[in-house]
């Protein structure tokens, strides 16, 4: 008799265990959007008590659950030392029976069943809940201070819950087992670091601004919008600290087709917008809400001092979050191809000594490294398509802009035929008094 009432007893035991376990599991995974329903389709229920205060049903739920689980090892053990009548040998076989009806009945079972149906469990579940939590009053947190005070953990705030470093670990966990893809890894990496980083380290800096003058004229502020693939440029006074606006193309273009060519103003900033500044210490998530917020494309980065450090597009900011947007039109290209008649297209990338082995010169250059720099060293602005200058006897031109931030991507090479100053550098004049009527770069 004794011995049938103990497996009972045992049998209800891990059936208690078995509700509480998924009760645990299915609070901790439960949805906030499933959270919030179940709050305002029954405020007064007790789903929705137990949810005001998880924390302290979870405590509860765990104290719970161990108590159930070890009285029914107990149950068991007893019953087994009823039957065979020595001590060890029914410890053995109740440790052998608990570890496998255990692992199966309150380990892997209730938590599936609890992890698939989050909300349907903590309904059927939160009044008993509720019950064990009002039994045992302040014991379970007396406990969990006691475990916290003995083992700190300065990182974990809130029992129960995933630190950043914890969940960023899962997530490279389902990656490594397939459970995820390898890019939306990630995304959710560069998710958490937007928070870190600064919008000093995505902003465009001050050297590779496109900016144009306050009393260029319209026609060349078109022309620059069409040759560097820029549809928003910051229109400046007396220098780059001294941002007048941001001049978008489309108003440029709407006013010239309103009015006719030929379109006179007193300055260009008559038609630009007002400028959006940002300190380059402010966090990118932050600036990327903001300008979502303001319905605004672009802003200009100060630094501490208030000068302009740079600036700063909605697109970098995504870049951040996605990676690099190239247009469609991008194509793997040839670092070098020959055009003919001794031309040659180069990728701006090309290094410089590579360069001058095209053309059997031994060209060097301490402060850049590619032919792009090259360029842009020579003509002493960032170039754009049309930038021209030659070095060495060598004519470089830029010719096509590649990636979101335009810039230049392959240059035309070839020989000069009228140079004859060996060592010496020039720059193609008629080509950089042009760019000069067009535009100005800081």
């Amino acid at each position: 008799m004794t011995t049938a009432i103990l497996v009972v007893a045992a049998i209800l035991f891990l059936c208690t265990a078995f509700v509480l376990s998924a009760a645990e599991t299915g609070l901790t995974y439960l949805a906030r959007a499933d959270a919030e329903a179940i709050t305002r389709e029954a405020p007064r229920s007790s789903a929705a008590k137990v949810l005001a205060t998880p924390t302290a049903h979870l405590q509860a739920l765990r104290f719970w659950r161990v108590w159930f689980e070890t009285a029914s090892a107990v149950a068991v053990a007893l019953a087994l030392f009823d039957g065979l009548e020595d001590v060890w040998l029914a410890g053995l076989v109740a440790t052998v029976v608990m570890a496998a009806v255990g692992f199966v009945l309150t380990g892997v079972s209730p938590r599936q069943v609890g992890r698939g149906n989050a909300a349907g469990t903590v309904r059927h579940t939160a009044g008993l809940v509720r019950v064990l939590r009002t039994v045992l009053g302040p014991v379970p947190g007396l406990l969990v201070r006691l475990g916290s005070s003995v083992s700190r953990d300065p990182g974990r705030t809130t029992p129960g819950f995933l630190t950043e470093e914890e969940l960023l670990e899962f997530v490279d966990r389902s990656s490594d087992q397939e459970l995820i893809e390898g890019d939306e890894a990630e995304l959710l990496h560069s998710i958490f670091d937007l928070n870190d980083t600064t919008v000093r380290a995505v902003m465009v800096p001050r050297t590779d601004m496109v900016t144009i003058d306050d009393d260029d004229t319209v026609d060349n502020a078109l022309n620059l919008f069409f040759r560097s693939g820029y549809s928003r440029i910051p229109v400046i006074g007396l220098s780059s600290d001294d941002v007048l606006g941001i001049l978008y193309q489309k108003d440029v273009a709407e006013r010239v087709h309103r009015e006719g060519p030929g379109l006179r103003l007193d300055g260009l900033s008559q038609l630009a917008r007002d400028v959006r500044y940002v300190p380059e210490s402010k966090k990118v998530n932050e600036l990327l809400r903001e300008m979502q917020l303001e319905s605004i494309h672009v802003a200009v980065v100060v630094d501490e001092y208030g000068g302009t450090a740079g600036l700063v597009t909605l697109e970098d900011l995504i870049e951040e979050l996605l990676g690099e947007i190239v247009d469609e039109y991008d194509r793997e290209k040839p670092e070098v191809a020959e055009l003919g008649e001794g031309r040659y297209r180069v990728s701006a990338r090309l290094g410089v000594e590579d360069l001058g082995d095209l053309f059997g010169v031994d060209l060097e250059d301490d402060e850049v490294d590619t032919a792009g720099g090259l360029l842009a060293k020579s003509i002493g602005r960032v170039p754009i398509v049309g930038s021209c200058a030659t070095v060495e006897g060598i004519v470089l031109e830029a010719v096509t802009l590649e990636g979101r931030r335009n810039r230049v991507g392959q240059l035309e090479v070839h020989r000069d035929p009228d140079w004859v100053s060996p060592g010496s550098t020039a720059v193609d004049a008629a080509a950089l008094d042009s760019e000069e009527e067009t535009h100005h770069h800081v």
